[in-house]
Formats: structure tokens, sequence, C-alpha cells
């Protein structure tokens, strides 16, 4: 490992981790450009742990970070470990089958209820949806997905009353949108299929 692709690997680790976990950045808008320098890159005693993800995850690594660090705020050691591993090969498997996860997660949430029943908010509470969210019956890129198409994130940020919990989920829908790439035309027709 070269000193460099560790300084590479820690700036694009810096970028996402600002993109996800700080409200102002915005890695595509900067285009993952951040402040650092190698020689204080260098004197990092956590230097070695970038090479390493550098070394294992060479052209993955983006994506990589982008799996866990939307899932919570994590030093460098943190990314070594088993576990972050495991929720990149779900992250990947995921993204490998979208589609049919999509129109599977969807179809299973529009069984008993219409698209209005759980989008809609009842006196300031959580909906069905973010409830199903909450409690990994949704994946975040379904959500995400649905929000791009349909545009409920604006609504439910006026309307939910609880101010704990639901800031920082929509944060991380907003956030996370800017890394998914798909037809959206074509899951807006998926969408409507499902809803009849």
């Amino acid at each position: 490992m070269t000193s460099r692709e560790g300084y590479d690997a820690y700036t694009l680790y810096l970028g996402i981790k600002l993109h996800f976990h700080s409200k102002d950045y915005d890695f595509i808008k900067y285009n993952g450009k951040v402040k650092s320098d190698i020689n204080s890159f260098l004197k990092r005693k956590d230097k070695y742990h970038f090479g390493k993800l550098f070394k294992t995850h060479k052209q993955e690594l983006q994506d990589f970070y982008i799996a866990n660090l939307s899932l919570k705020d994590l030093w460098a050691g943190d990314l070594l470990d088993n576990e972050c591993v495991k929720v990149y090969k779900d992250w990947k498997n995921r993204n490998q089958k979208l589609s049919y996860l999509f129109e599977t997660e969807v179809s299973d949430l529009l069984r008993k209820k219409n698209i209005n029943q759980v989008l809609e908010v009842k006196n300031g509470q959580h909906p069905i949806l973010l409830k199903q969210f909450m409690g990994k019956k949704i994946s975040l890129e379904t959500i995400c997905i649905m929000d791009e198409i349909i545009g409920f994130t604006k609504d439910w940020e006026r309307l939910i009353s609880e101010t704990l919990v639901y800031p920082d989920i929509q944060n991380r829908i907003n956030k996370y949108k800017s890394f998914i790439s798909v037809d959206y035309k074509k899951y807006k027709e998926l969408l409507k299929e499902l809803c009849i």
C-alpha cells in the first residue's frame, strides 16, 4: 500500500461520512472534495486502517462506505470488523435485486391498505410506511425510491409532531437518495401497477 492509496481511502471516507452525518455537506454537489492534506493524514494513528480498507475493497470502497456509513457514524477501525463486511454484502444483494425487492416490499405493504392510507399522518403520528421502515420491513432503498416518485417526506416533515426520531430518518432518506441510480420512470409505472 502506498500512502497515496491510504490517503485516497481517507478522503473518500471523510466525504461519505460528512455526507451522511452533517447537514450541510453534499458528496455529489462537492464531487467528494473535502478539506484535508496528506501531511496531516500521515500523522494520524489510524492511517494504516485506511490502507487496509483500500487494499481490501479497492473499486468497491465507495459502495462499502455508503453501505456502512449510511447506517451509522463509524470510525475507520470499526469498518474493518466482520459486521461491516456483512452489512456491505447485504447492501450489495439488495441493490442487485432492487426491482424485485421494491416490488415485493411495496406489494406486501399495500396488501391490506391503499397508498394513501400507508402515507397518511394521523394526529401527528408516524404513518404506516414509516413504521414499516422503522420495523425493517421496508428497506431504505424502497422508501427512497417511493419518496423520489411521490415526495411524501416534505409533508411528513410538516405533519409529524414527533421531533426526536423522524428528523434523523428524513435526513437519512434525503442523503441516501443521492446514491440511488435507477430508472425512476420504470419504478413509477411499477408503483402505479401495485397501487391498483
